[in-house]
């Protein structure tokens, strides 16, 4: 019977990247859709600030563990030397073997310089106390 979806050529990967929250749970239909069809996947997502994780942040919701039971590998890139390593690691492991999805989030505070994320959460010009320092550093 005819698959509905065309198996990739070899080293061809499928890559889409979705914002944070509303934007990965639309996303989870395609992804099992993937994984039935052993079609290489990478699913790039969007994702609170890092300091926000856990505190109600705007479209902060567990990704990464939605996805474990959907995808081959599903990760989170906490700076910005990673990302590369891990959008590679993601790339081989949604090739290799059976192929299928593999899930990255990338946090909004690796993606963007941070006078951008601070506008972002609303933070104030200058940063005080032990989180402030933090933030900074």
């Amino acid at each position: 019977f005819p698959t509905p979806f065309p198996l990739s050529p070899p080293g061809r990967i499928g890559v889409a990247a979705v914002t944070a929250g509303p934007g990965v749970t639309n996303a989870v239909t395609a992804v099992k859709n993937a994984q039935m069809a052993e079609s290489p996947l990478l699913l790039l997502g969007g994702a609170a600030a890092t300091l926000q994780k856990g505190r109600g942040a705007l479209q902060d919701i567990p990704q990464v563990p939605l996805f474990r039971t959907l995808c081959k590998s599903a990760l989170s890139v906490r700076a910005v030397r990673d990302i590369v390593p891990t959008l590679r690691r993601a790339i081989a492991t949604a090739q290799e073997g059976t192929p299928g999805p593999v899930f990255v989030e990338l946090p909004i505070d690796v993606l963007y310089p941070f006078h951008v994320v601070q506008k972002e959460i609303g933070g104030s010009k200058t940063p005080r106390g032990l989180r402030g320092k933090l933030v900074q550093w």
